[in-house]
């Protein structure tokens, strides 16, 4: 499995849009193979981590390329939002 964590300092006051944004995501992200899942984690700080599932870093790559990943992340760029982004991946394995 390939995980794809996005860290992102949302403003204050706009949490819950980015997580709703998250949410209209899910079912076009649904249409690739390869898409296993998208969980959003929001720390106590307010910072949320959106994370999704992928069987393989070339599944990850098939959606990255796709104009609808362009779309999801149209007008959400951290110079956009003057927000500090992170992203990490990881190859991951299911144990329990």
């Amino acid at each position: 499995m390939y995980i794809a964590m996005n860290r992102i300092a949302a403003p204050e006051g706009q949490e819950q849009a980015m997580i709703e944004g998250f949410k209209h995501a899910v079912p076009g992200m649904k249409r690739f193979n390869g898409f296993i899942g998208l969980e959003l984690w929001t720390a106590e700080d307010g910072t949320i981590h959106a994370i999704s599932r992928w069987a393989s870093k070339e599944a990850l790559d098939e959606y990255l390329k796709d104009d609808l990943f362009r779309h999801h992340h149209s007008g959400a760029s951290s110079e956009h939002l003057n927000v500090p982004n992170q992203v990490s991946y990881y190859s991951a394995e299911v144990l329990s």
